[in-house]
């Protein structure tokens, strides 16, 4: 039989793909059915291979199924990271001739800020309003900062919005990608927006901080000052840079180096206390020649300059746009690549700021299900579960449409239940 009353998430990622169904419950999500496996079709993120892509998508999402008795599933949401994105922050003002604040004036606010040209290449997916401005003073700019206008009383009323436009290429291969799966799409999310919904206090993103995703094939940025999202970013190096590197400098395939990553690496050399020699297998072994010996010292410090030079492209991006000083809460380190040993440690010596990996918010999201509340706790979930919290705003407006054959292309609305 057909369950209509779960939100379900579908996270894909260059390595995996997982998919989560969850209940709401006194306004609390509960994780009831849960599924990962191995991804295809896609490379640094991005889909290349639409029917690998939707093949893989539908295996996941059946064992997810199996986890909680049902047969299927409808709507889903699901990421995106798009390398060639573009974020803007905008202001879309509207003078109040009745000096109250009515749903009609936050409409046309919404829709001045968002009334932006967009390139023939490129679409919105998220339009994220962080705050209204009450009463704002064109000389000072300051006013009454609020989340909810609407029935107080101003003379004018601003809101301030993060808009991210991706490519339309993008957005179609993963409209197919999911279409192809079976399913209808509800929702398109930034993959380190999605995530920051389930590691980030309130508290943090106003003192200001930066949610770091390192994935398989990139690493998502997402800036959070004043309360609100100010900057968006999508790196393209990620996990399976560290793996590439340890390949190159040892000559072995990358599932060698893969397996010597996750069973001995750490992103430290200093942490290694005693060196010690690590038997592997060299690219093109003949089963009959000797045995190879590798130093762990040696892997280390391999491993550990893959990760710095990974963490110098965030702070030159950071840098660029003057975001690494408005960061009093530091860095929130996430993303199955964020599991290395020492890799906040190595984050923190780096940047010299609060570091910290990401812990989800218990209070947001649970699960009764006790083989899945250790792994909850995984960062490789933080995306699905980030997806199922994500909520696109009460104001925006733009209605979309569930199961229909036409496509998500260019539509938005709010989180519906399937």
């Amino acid at each position: 039989m057909t369950d209509s009353n779960f939100f379900v998430s579908v996270d894909v990622g260059s390595r995996k793909i997982v998919v989560l169904l969850a209940d709401e419950e006194n306004g609390k999500l509960t994780v009831t059915g849960y599924a990962i496996g191995e991804s295809a079709g896609v490379k640094k993120g991005v889909i290349v291979d639409v029917e690998q892509a939707s093949q893989a998508i539908k295996k996941v999402a059946e064992a997810a199924c199996s986890s909680c008795d049902i047969s299927s599933f409808f709507n889903v949401s699901t990421n995106i990271s798009d390398p060639h994105l573009t974020v803007t922050n905008r202001d879309g003002q509207i003078f109040l001739p009745t000096n109250e604040v009515a749903e009609d004036d936050v409409r046309t606010a919404v829709k001045n800020a968002c009334g932006i040209p967009t390139p023939t290449n490129k679409q919105v997916i998220n339009s994220v309003i962080n705050h209204f401005v009450l009463d704002k003073d064109t000389d000072t700019g300051q006013g009454v900062i609020t989340d909810q206008p609407i029935g107080q009383k101003a003379t004018n009323l601003e809101v301030n919005m993060h808009i991210v436009m991706v490519s339309n290429q993008c957005v179609n291969a993963i409209d197919q990608s999911i279409r192809k799966s079976g399913f209808g799409l509800n929702n398109i999310v930034l993959n380190s927006m999605a995530s920051s919904e389930v590691y980030l206090t309130q508290d943090e993103k106003d003192n200001g901080i930066c949610l770091v995703d390192i994935g398989a094939g990139v690493t998502n940025l997402s800036v959070f000052t004043k309360g609100g999202i100010t900057y968006s970013a999508v790196i393209q190096k990620g996990g399976d840079q560290i793996t590439e590197e340890i390949a190159y400098a040892f000559d072995t395939s990358f599932e060698e180096a893969e397996r010597l990553k996750i069973e001995y690496g750490d992103a430290q050399t200093k942490s290694i206390r005693e060196d010690k020699l690590i038997l592997f297998v060299q690219a093109d072994d003949d089963p009959d020649q000797s045995e190879h010996y590798l130093s762990h010292q040696s892997l280390v410090e391999v491993i550990e300059k893959a990760y710095l030079e990974l963490f110098s492209l965030v702070k030159k991006d950071l840098q660029s746009h003057k975001l690494d000083r408005l960061l009093k809460s530091g860095l929130v380190l996430t993303g199955g690549a964020s599991k290395i040993k020492d890799c906040d440690a190595l984050m923190l010596k780096y940047f010299n700021v609060r570091t910290k990996l990401g812990c989800i918010n218990t209070e947001k999201i649970t699960t009764k299900k006790v083989q899945f509340e250790n792994s909850l706790k995984d960062p490789v979930y933080a995306c699905a579960l980030g997806l199922l919290l994500f909520e696109p705003n009460e104001s925006d407006f733009r209605e979309i449409e569930p199961n229909n054959k036409g496509g998500f292309l260019g539509r938005m609305g709010k989180r519906l239940k399937l």
